[in-house]
């Protein structure tokens, strides 16, 4: 199999699909919580984790159709961070596929723009990418400290994430590559704002990666879209804020599910 996909629990089918770097071990804390009352999908993106890397040139539209096409089911998406984009990418692609989109620390640019001021600046992303070439290992290990940068549970956050991106051996540089530049050239505005299904995004108070400061702007350009905001939180709320996390997520599945 070229996608790693497992299933558990029974009920409306959420798929889970994780951020750049990471695979679905992340979710861990709320997936078994989530599967006493939905079928959760966890996947590893390709390159991630226990996927292969089928597509080389590592195209947003490529990818999406690969999960689309491996998950045909009718599913409410979560996306985290690079994931949230993927997952954004489904729902315009494959509407069919989409009864609801929730975006996690995520975005539909996440490069500094005049039209999107907040988001990150792209000599940023132009160092990761530098530093990816010259020592990967360490580019990784210093993204997921960023990830926790600022939030109340900063060290148990790096601990957890540390700890899940070893269990399966490091993801494959041609998708890391690939990845932050889906990071650094995606805009998907317009994408977003032809969606019909009901969107949520859930951003973290302090996360330097995905603003929090974008929720007023997201909502005045998506009406239809809605956002929450975690106190506390960094890039990975469902990590360092479960509970309220799972708060928000199944307030927004009780009413769209």
């Amino acid at each position: 199999m070229s996608l790693y996909i497992h299933s558990q629990g029974s009920g409306p089918q959420l798929v889970f699909l994780h951020g750049w770097g990471l695979n679905s071990d992340v979710w861990e804390d709320v997936a078994s919580e989530l599967a006493q009352r939905y079928t959760v999908t966890l996947v590893d993106l390709p390159g991630h984790g226990r996927s292969e890397l089928i597509h080389q040139d590592y195209q947003l539209e490529a990818i999406a159709q690969q999960l689309a096409e491996a998950i045909p089911t009718p599913a409410t998406w979560v996306g985290w961070s690079l994931g949230g984009l993927i997952a954004l990418q489904i729902a315009h692609q494959h509407p069919e596929q989409v009864n609801g989109l929730v975006m996690v620390a995520s975005s539909p640019q996440f490069v500094k723009s005049e039209e999107w001021p907040h988001a990150v600046e792209p000599a940023i992303f132009e160092k990761f990418a530098s530093d990816l070439e010259e020592d990967y290992q360490a580019t990784l290990s210093r993204f997921v400290a960023i990830q926790a940068m600022g939030s109340s549970e900063s060290k148990l956050e790096v601990r957890k994430l540390r700890e899940r991106l070893q269990r399966h051996g490091e993801p494959q540089l041609q998708a890391l590559r690939g990845g932050l530049r889906l990071l650094q050239k995606s805009n998907l505005h317009d994408e977003l704002a032809t969606l019909q299904c009901p969107v949520k995004i859930i951003l973290g108070r302090r996360d330097t990666l995905a603003s929090a400061r974008a929720a007023n702007q997201l909502s005045e350009q998506h009406p239809h879209l809605d956002s929450s905001v975690i106190k506390g939180a960094a890039h990975t709320p469902f990590v360092s804020h479960p509970e309220q996390f799972l708060d928000l997520l199944r307030e927004f599945l009780n009413r769209h599910a």
